[in-house]
């Protein structure tokens, strides 16, 4: 299977406008997992001038507001939900585990410092002047458990099918030698990003040779959404 690697430059400060480009890596992946590329080829694929917007940009501006509610974070995992605020509730767009790479790179620590206490990762990279890539691993679906229902606010049902995605975040100065700085394992709000028809459910899919952050975070994530 091809799986995507989305390079995410800086901002043009002068127009304040960002382009998505699209590589492709040979990866081990089961077969099964084929159809979950065409989620990702019709959902989020984009090609060079397309403008993008990190995760926390882009929930500030479909629901009005945006913030970070860290639920667990130890030396190497970060459980944080990713919220907007309506009528007093805190509804959960975003659950996401982070698995930071060890060592961090020296030119991300300045940044790494905020996101440790409870900043954006995009954006805060972002912002420090770091240039992003996702290579996406997997995208799947996954059933809504009573946590992730408690932390919607209850505006999504047990059993609900919910976005599960699955990626490398790697950052850095040089857009050319970017190095890996986070795994990261994310359910969305179908109400942000809904679950295709197309996915597969990640208990039906296979495990390839993904990594030990990435089998790390999704079973994080699993646990966190029950």
């Amino acid at each position: 299977m091809r799986v995507r690697s989305e390079i995410i430059p800086q901002k043009d400060r002068a127009q304040d406008a960002e382009s998505l480009q699209i590589r492709k890596s040979q990866v081990s992946v089961p077969r099964a997992a084929i159809r979950i590329s065409l989620l990702a080829l019709s959902g989020n694929a984009a090609v060079t001038g397309t403008h993008h917007l990190v995760n926390s940009e882009r929930i500030k501006a479909r629901f009005g507001s945006y913030h970070v509610q860290v639920l667990h974070q130890d030396a190497a995992t970060r459980l944080a939900s990713l919220c907007s605020r309506h009528d007093d509730t805190d509804i959960c767009r975003t659950l996401a585990v982070t698995r930071f790479a060890s060592p961090t790179p020296a030119t991300l620590a300045e940044a790494d410092a905020l996101i440790r206490q409870g900043d954006s990762i995009g954006s805060t990279l972002e912002r420090a002047g770091q240039h992003l890539s996702r290579e996406i691993i997997v995208e799947a679906s996954v059933p809504c458990g009573e946590a992730f229902t408690a932390l919607t606010g209850q505006t999504v049902k047990r059993g609900d099918l919910l976005s599960l995605r699955l990626y490398r975040l790697d950052a850095g100065p040089d857009p050319e030698a970017l190095m890996p700085y986070a795994t990261i394992a994310e359910a969305h709000h179908p109400e942000h990003i809904p679950a295709s028809d197309e996915a597969v459910l990640i208990t039906e899919l296979g495990r390839g040779d993904w990594g030990a952050d990435a089998e790390l975070a999704l079973e994080a994530l699993l646990t966190a959404l029950q």
